[in-house]
Order: structure tokens, then C-alpha cells, then sequence
């Protein structure tokens, strides 16, 4: 089993095998309304460190159990974040029933999580003041994995071309970034951005081509404006999906991340639209 992403590449496709087929009630599996659940904290490494939130999520928003297919991905991950020295990471299971909403792509690169002197959650924002030299990153990781249950698997841009695809995404932002004032987190300014930046990367990125994840395979990629891989969510209007994101970290930098909502930790918790939200470990 590989368990490091190769220096010379920001994105690789993984197997994870599974033990046996899943069951036939998995075949039947479908999303009855789009919402996500997300755990911080150790490893689950069996089936009865699953907490019960997920229970109730899935009864909520699934029409079957997910543990047939969540359980084999995350024992490849276990041993993948353990063989790279951590013990501790954030996971978010996304549910999405099928929609237009992602049929033209939305290329980018996932920002830093960790990093001395940000937000704890993506890297600081370039500043317009003269440059200085870029302090050392306290980061414990830079890479991060995903995987689908069910739908289509996340696009990258080809291996050989992911240099060019980051600095066309750069150079596309800083052409299309307009001087405002944020008024909110919702800040109509970001948004007008995002969207003239997503138009254009989606006519400059096509002639690249595009590569995806096959059944029973899981993404493991780099992050960071610098290195990181330029991907995109699929189109998802044919059906639904089901999308599991792991983001390794140490323990102290994790739980700094939910102390900063005011959460305890080890912590999970659930959205889902008209339904009781919220669920703590006990």
C-alpha cells in the first residue's frame, strides 16, 4: 500500500480494496435531501467508534445504510494518515441530491488549513502592501483525501498540466478581483468575482482536459495556492452523490479550529434542511 503522495505530483488516485462486494441494498442507495455531516477527532477505527450522530444523519437523509461503503475507505485512510505520523482528522460527509447547480465546472485549489498567523482555516489574504518575505508555514500537512460513495467522482486537470492550470487560476483572479469592501461573509463583491473567475477558468481550462477517480478509488492531493491540485466538483445533474472529505491533522491543531466556534472536541455534528440539527459526542 502507498503512503505518500510523490513529491513530483500535486494529485494521485489511490485503490482502496474492498474485502467483499458491497451488499445489494447499496446498489438501491440514494440521497433524500441534500445535507452533510462532519466529525473532528481521533481515528474510527471500527465500527463501533462511529458515532451515533451519523446513525441519525443517515437515517435522515439517506435511504439506506452509508457503513458498507464508508467503512472500507475508511480503513485506507486510517492506515494512510497513520503511516504519515497522525492520529487525528476532520471528516465531512457531503449529501447531494442531483442537481444543476454544478454543471459548469468550479476550478480551484483548496486553501492551507494549518498555518501560523492565519485563520486556522485557509491561508492568509495576499496583502496589496509591499512585499515581504513569506514567513515559514507551521503546517503538519499540506495534503488532504477524498472520496465518492455514490455519483461522480471530483475532476482534476491532468498531472502535466496542473502548473500551467495554477498559474492561469492565478493570473485569471488578479485580473478579475475588483478593490471593495466586505460587508459580510455573503459579500456580494466575492461573489460577482467568483463567478467572472468560474466563467473564464472554465473556457481557458477545457482544452486541458480532464481526469477522474474510478470505482473503489480515492483522491489523495495537495493544497495551497502554491502546489496545490486544481480541481473541480462534477456535474451531478444526472443523480445523486454522496462525498467524503478527510483533512489529516495533529490533535492540538484540530481542536484549536473547533475551540474557535466555541465547540468541545472531540465533536460531530449534522445540517440537513428541516430536520434537528447538531449532535455532540457524549
Amino acid at each position: 500500500m502507498k503512503h505518500k503522495l510523490a513529491a513530483s505530483t500535486s494529485f494521485e488516485f489511490l485503490k482502496y480494496s474492498l474485502s467483499e462486494p458491497p451488499p445489494p441494498e447499496s446498489d438501491c442507495l440514494s440521497v433524500k435531501k441534500d445535507a452533510f455531516w462532519s466529525y473532528c477527532g481521533p481515528l474510527l477505527c471500527t465500527a463501533e467508534d462511529i458515532p451515533s450522530s451519523l446513525h441519525d444523519w443517515t437515517q435522515a437523509v439517506l435511504s439506506s445504510s452509508l457503513l458498507p461503503l464508508l467503512l472500507p475507505f475508511l480503513a485506507f485512510v486510517n492506515d494512510f494518515v497513520q503511516a504519515n505520523g497522525l492520529d487525528h482528522y476532520w471528516l465531512t460527509i457531503r449529501a447531494t441530491k442531483a442537481t444543476t447547480e454544478y454543471d459548469k465546472p468550479r476550478w480551484h485549489t483548496d486553501d492551507l488549513f494549518f498555518s501560523r498567523g492565519g485563520s486556522g482555516l485557509r491561508e492568509p489574504p495576499p496583502s496589496h502592501k509591499k512585499a515581504k518575505a513569506k514567513p515559514k508555514l507551521d503546517l503538519q500537512t499540506d495534503w488532504k483525501l477524498c472520496a465518492t460513495l455514490l455519483g461522480p467522482a471530483t475532476m482534476f486537470i491532468p498531472a502535466e498540466h496542473q502548473a500551467s492550470a495554477r498559474a492561469t487560476s492565478r493570473s485569471t483572479k488578479r485580473a478579475l478581483t475588483t478593490e471593495h469592501s466586505c460587508t459580510s461573509l455573503r459579500c456580494a463583491g466575492c461573489a460577482a468575482t467568483a463567478d467572472a473567475v468560474r466563467d473564464q477558468l472554465t473556457t481557458q481550462l477545457a482544452p486541458l482536459g480532464l481526469v477522474q477517480a474510478g470505482p473503489g478509488e480515492c483522491s489523495v492531493f495537495r493544497i495551497g495556492q502554491e502546489k496545490g491540485a486544481v480541481h473541480s466538483e462534477p456535474c451531478m445533474s444526472r443523480g445523486d452523490r454522496i462525498f467524503v472529505n478527510v483533512v489529516p491533522g495533529r490533535r492540538d491543531e484540530l481542536a484549536g479550529l473547533v475551540a474557535k466556534w466555541g465547540m468541545s472536541f472531540p465533536r460531530s455534528w449534522w445540517i440537513a434542511p428541516n430536520v434537528l440539527r447538531g449532535h455532540e459526542l457524549t
